[in-house]
């Protein structure tokens, strides 16, 4: 069991403001001009601290615009970057080649299929994603290059870091469900209970697959 005091030092300030999420989370206007919470907490499996698991909020009501400014997947070093990108549906991801060589970016999804060559360094190639779902991509040239876009409904949620943290803001007061994803875990949820003006913290406790 982790301890009200200990599980409060690992959710400090200092250690939530410095979470760098991967994803792209655009905050509706109407959500602005309402009394709001947010949401931070630790995703792990065992005492190990998950990375790259998208938290999100499964359900909450409303209209909600994605971004116009397009997301970056990028290719270095025989990598893309980042591993896991999770966006909200509607988005536009760039896809970046900074390799000297030739990549070919690829998914079989059924979310979104598509087969993208880029011969040169430099080469970018725009794909809209306009379905919800999970979508696995590789490359055919180099086959250890794997990646994930996860296709959200609404702009609440996000990417843990290294650390397995996260921080969902703008959150409506009420009961929501979170929902968890990972390359290596089970999927999980958790309920939690947001109020206005309030920090809801969770601790999240996943399996491997």
């Amino acid at each position: 069991m982790v301890s009200r005091n200990k599980f409060a030092r690992l959710l400090g300030v200092a250690a939530i403001a410095a979470v760098s999420v991967l994803c792209v989370s655009p905050t509706p206007a109407s959500v602005h001009k309402k009394a709001t919470g947010e949401i931070v907490g630790i995703v792990e499996e065992g005492s190990t601290r998950i990375a790259n698991a998208v938290v999100s909020i499964s359900e909450v009501p409303g209209t909600f615009s994605a971004p116009s400014k397009d997301v970056v997947m990028d290719q270095k070093n025989k990598e893309f970057e980042p591993h896991v990108l999770a966006v909200m549906k509607g988005t536009k991801v760039r896809f970046n080649n900074s390799d000297p060589y030739l990549h070919n970016v690829f998914s079989s999804s059924r979310v979104k299929m598509f087969n993208v060559s880029q011969a040169n360094k430099g080469d970018t190639s725009e794909l809209l994603f306009d379905k919800v779902g999970l979508i696995p991509i590789k490359c055919h040239i180099h086959a250890s290059m794997k990646a994930y876009i996860v296709v959200l409904p609404n702009p609440f949620f996000a990417v843990t870091n290294e650390k397995g943290q996260f921080q969902i803001g703008d959150v409506p007061p009420g009961t929501h469900t979170l929902k968890i994803w990972s390359d290596h875990t089970s999927p999980a949820t958790q309920s939690i209970e947001v109020t206005a003006g309030g920090r809801a913290k969770a601790l999240i406790k996943v399996t491997s697959n």
